[in-house]
C-alpha cells in the first residue's frame, strides 16, 4: 500500500497558487525596470538639454529657441514627475506582489511539512506492521517446532 496524502489537491492548488504569484512578481519586476529605464532615457533627455543650452549661450543669443527649451525643459521635467508617481505605484504593486509572494511560500511550506511529516508516521507505521507480521511468523514458527517436538516425543514414548 502507497502512502496518499489527504490533502494532496490543497497541496497542488497551493503550488499553482506560488507559481502564479512567482509570475506576478517577475512581471511586477520588468514593469518597475522599465518604468526606471525611461526615467533614466529623461534624465538623460534633460542633462543633453541643458548641455546644448550652456553651448549656444557661449555661441549667440536666441531669446525664442532659449524660450522653445524652456517650455521644452518644463515638458521634461513635468513628464519625470509623471514617470516618478508611475514608478512609486510600480513599486508598491511589485511590494504587494512580493508579499503574496511570501504568504504563498508559507502556505505552501506549511503544507509540505504537513505532508512530510505524515509520510514519515506512515512509514513507522508500516514498519511497525511489518514487524508484527515478522513477529507473528515468528511465534507461528515457534509454535510448529514446539508441536513437532512434542509429537516427536509422544511418538517416542509410545
Amino acid at each position: 500500500m502507497a502512502f496518499e496524502f489527504r490533502l494532496e489537491k490543497v497541496l497542488k492548488f497551493r503550488r499553482r497558487v506560488m507559481e502564479k504569484h512567482t509570475r506576478d512578481v517577475a512581471v511586477a519586476n520588468r514593469v518597475v525596470s522599465a518604468i526606471n529605464e525611461k526615467l533614466d532615457s529623461l534624465a538623460e533627455d534633460v542633462d543633453r538639454l541643458l548641455q546644448d543650452n550652456l553651448m549656444e549661450m557661449n555661441l549667440t543669443l536666441d531669446v525664442g529657441a532659449l524660450i522653445n527649451r524652456g517650455h521644452w525643459l518644463d515638458h521634461l521635467e513635468a513628464l519625470q514627475d509623471e514617470v516618478e508617481k508611475e514608478l512609486e505605484t510600480a513599486e508598491q504593486e511589485l511590494a504587494d506582489q512580493r508579499a503574496l509572494l511570501t504568504q504563498a511560500w508559507q502556505d505552501l511550506d506549511v503544507l509540505e511539512r504537513l505532508r512530510e511529516k505524515q509520510k514519515t508516521l506512515w512509514i513507522e507505521e508500516q514498519r511497525k506492521l511489518e514487524n508484527k507480521e515478522m513477529d507473528e511468523i515468528g511465534q507461528i514458527r515457534a509454535d510448529r517446532s514446539q508441536r513437532e517436538k512434542v509429537s516427536g516425543l509422544e511418538e517416542q514414548i509410545s
